[in-house]
């Protein structure tokens, strides 16, 4: 049995039975002291648990902090930022060309693009490969800073997101779809063959710093594209730089070619204002002293080529030039003015006891403006 004395500070020793008598009559024996024992060491350990607590926070913070150093670094610098230029390769897969806007110059389109370069500094330990990929945020790790020059409002469809595997192979997909600028040349409307790019550069790194790989392609997802009247061919990527001012950057450009779908514009175009033209040619072929109805047939078909030429201008952008379009509406103006002029002057002859001049001027103008016709034609489409 456990004494008083061992348990007690040794100044309970000089207590007499008869003084704990007194208190209770009941010395205060082990189980008090073992009470108190355990009280002081829960305290202890609630102390030395919150110390733990403290060091593992800081732990953390510290690690925390090597972390964002590390992550800011691996942000904004290049992977081998002293080396050889890093090599980016983009596969551009083509879905629809939904149409190509004359007027506003633009067209819009639906793309899937892939980004792929890569960064050792993602690759994990060989002990730590599982050939699975990795999902990371695109802006947590280094880039390309790519820009399409001629984006006029692409819409992303897809995450910021990219996969890197166990070599720190890097992938970014994206699907883009929107109106893309297109400088279009109207000089040979309608027989035009207009250049569509998609021109993508780097606008924060140079040549010597970032390469586009020979490798990049670009491949046609459908058979046949939204748009309208037109024929498509896809060419070979072109691979250059971006030069404004002082500043050079590396440049990839997709190229399609589109070209207009002539037999329509045969259709709906020539063949309407050739009737017109032609139209007004009957004036030959009625006696000049019939007034009404050469002036009536001059001046109506003159309002119907009029009217006919604004409709054609209005499918197409105010241009400092004339397309061979416009050469053609000249040219049957012109013809039908001289319609005009000529039934005027055999009227005014018929009029004035010279109806053999006058019938003389019809026969010879009737072939004459056939053969000025065929040169407006041949002028407008050939030359």
């Amino acid at each position: 049995m456990i004494s008083a004395s061992a348990v007690w500070p040794s100044g309970h020793d000089s207590v007499s039975d008869s003084g704990l008598a007194g208190i209770g009559g009941v010395l205060p024996g082990p189980e008090l002291a073992y009470t108190e024992l355990d009280e002081f060491m829960q305290f202890s350990a609630c102390r030395i648990a919150l110390l733990l607590l403290v060091f593992a926070l800081f732990t953390n913070e510290l690690a925390a902090e090597g972390l964002e150093s590390t992550d800011t670094t691996l942000v904004g610098e290049r992977p081998n930022a002293t080396g050889e230029a890093t090599m980016i390769t983009f596969r551009l897969y083509l879905i629809d060309i939904d149409r190509i806007d004359d007027v506003q110059q633009r067209f819009i389109v639906d793309m899937f693009v892939i980004i792929e370069w890569q960064d050792p500094r993602l690759a994990l330990p060989e002990a730590e490969r599982s050939g699975q990929n990795r999902t990371l945020q695109l802006d947590e790790i280094w880039q390309p800073r790519g820009l399409i020059v001629n984006d006029r409002g692409l819409d992303s469809k897809y995450p910021r997101v990219v996969d890197v595997d166990d070599l720190g192979n890097v992938a970014y997909r994206q699907r883009l779809s929107g109106p893309l600028a297109a400088g279009l040349d109207f000089k040979e409307f309608p027989f035009d063959t207009q250049r569509l790019p998609i021109d993508l550069i780097s606008y924060q790194y140079t040549p010597d710093q970032l390469r586009v790989s020979p490798d990049s392609d670009i491949n046609v997802v459908a058979e046949s594209f939204g748009a309208e009247g037109w024929q498509f061919k896809v060419l070979e990527p072109e691979i250059g730089e971006f030069t404004a001012a002082e500043i050079v950057r590396p440049r990839l450009t997709y190229v399609i070619d589109a070209k207009r779908y002539v037999p329509y514009y045969v259709l709906t175009m020539f063949l309407p204002m050739s009737l017109i033209v032609f139209m007004s040619w009957t004036v030959f072929w009625l006696q000049p002293d019939l007034v009404p109805p050469r002036i009536a047939i001059s001046t109506a078909s003159i309002f119907s080529l009029i009217a006919f030429g604004f409709s054609i201008r209005l499918s197409l952008p105010p241009v400092s030039y004339l397309t061979r379009a416009d050469l053609f509406v000249v040219g049957c103006t012109l013809l039908v003015f001289l319609a005009l002029g000529v039934a005027v002057i055999g009227s005014r002859w018929a009029k004035s006891d010279r109806m053999d001049q006058a019938l003389r001027l019809n026969a010879a103008t009737r072939w004459i403006y056939v053969v000025l016709f065929g040169v407006v034609g041949v002028t407008a489409m050939v030359v």
